[in-house]
């Protein structure tokens, strides 16, 4: 037994002392092969955002572009990368920007806008310019109260619109839409200051405005030589605080009726005389009916007066007074007393409707 435990306990100390002796052996240095060197030196997530917003700038879809540098700042791994990030990303807005295409527009409470609110965002460079498309952007009513379309994405020129459904109030006489890029990511949202507009929608009244005054009047038989009811409504303007820039007596009948009823050529003629944005056609004319008895005569007259806008040729101020009775001595008389009955009629009937129409500031 005493023979049988020596040999134990040698095995025992051979089994230890190799055991000793690996431990401080020193290994020899083995280099890395290149798969092993790709594994370890993968890119983190940081990294692959920083690399993919930097291809998408350089494929101008500066929309994922920014979106990926905002989720590069946000996420985990190499801090070195930090400094990078935000290098690229204080360029990239830097050289975005932004645009209210006609940042200033007419509007009336209860009505909409024909055409929309465009805003561009486009990235220079140097002097060219990029539009950038498939921004999301946000629009959103700052002053007063409307029916708008808020959220919208740019077109392929750079261009988001916003259409105007309706406006139901104004503020100090204005509605005022913001709009700006609009990013969400993560349920978060980011926006960027630099590139926010303004578009100042304000009412205008024809008050606010100059008219230019263009009349015409007849009688059946003849043009009359002077148009007394055409400046006395002229006078009406005048007198009520209204801008009259200048009028005028049209001799030419086929002219003036040609654009009184809107043909563009007609009307163009007329901007080249009158310097103003709004023209107004006042139309004045008797309708003669027969001899009543010997030395009495009865007429009917029209008034008519038509306010266009010469820079769209719209008509924004419109008022008809017909079949409004006279009688005289004459044929003539009976003409000129209807036409005179029916401007003191029309006169009262205008100041009704234009105060109607004017919006108190809020």
């Amino acid at each position: 037994m005493r023979g049988m435990g020596a040999l134990v306990s040698a095995v025992m100390l051979l089994l230890f002392g190799c055991a000793t002796r690996e431990s401080v052996i020193q290994q020899p240095v083995r280099e890395v092969t290149e798969e092993e060197k790709s594994i370890e030196l993968a890119p983190g997530e940081r990294e692959l955002l920083l690399e993919k917003a930097k291809s998408y700038a350089q494929h101008r879809d500066y929309a994922n572009a920014l979106i990926n540098i905002v989720r590069a700042e946000r996420a985990e791994g190499d801090d070195s990368l930090q400094k990078d990030i935000s290098a690229f990303r204080n360029e990239l807005i830097e050289n975005l920007n932004a645009q209210a295409i006609i940042e200033k527009t007419s509007v009336d409470v209860g009505k909409g806008l024909d055409a929309p609110l465009k805003y561009m965002v486009f990235y220079t460079e140097g002097e060219v310019i990029y539009p950038a498309f498939n921004i999301p952007v946000r629009f959103d009513v700052k002053k007063g109260r409307a029916q708008i379309t808020k959220n919208r994405f740019t077109n392929t020129d750079g261009v988001a619109e916003c259409e105007v459904a309706k406006v139901e109030a104004l503020e100090e006489n204005e509605l005022t839409v913001t709009a700006g890029v609009h990013i969400e990511i993560e349920g978060e949202t980011f926006t960027i200051a630099k590139l926010k507009r303004d578009f100042t929608l304000h009412h205008r009244s024809i008050r606010d405005q100059a008219i230019s005054f263009v009349m015409f009047e007849r009688n059946i038989d003849e043009v009359a030589p002077s148009s007394a009811s055409g400046k006395q409504i002229e006078r009406f303007f005048i007198e009520n605080g209204y801008s009259v820039k200048q009028g005028m007596y049209e001799g030419n009948g086929e002219s003036f009726l040609r654009a009184f009823n809107g043909d563009i050529e007609a009307l163009n003629e007329y901007k080249s005389k009158l310097d103003s944005r709004l023209i107004a056609f006042t139309y004045i004319e008797s309708m003669f009916s027969s001899k009543v008895t010997e030395g009495f005569y009865f007429a009917k007259s029209n008034i008519s007066l038509f306010i266009i806008d010469a820079s769209t040729d719209e008509v924004v101020f419109s008022s008809v007074l017909k079949d409004v009775k006279g009688a005289g001595n004459t044929r003539e008389k009976a003409g000129r007393n209807a036409i005179s009955e029916a401007t003191e009629e029309f006169i009262q009937k205008v100041k009704r409707e234009i105060s109607e129409t004017e919006v108190p500031s809020q």
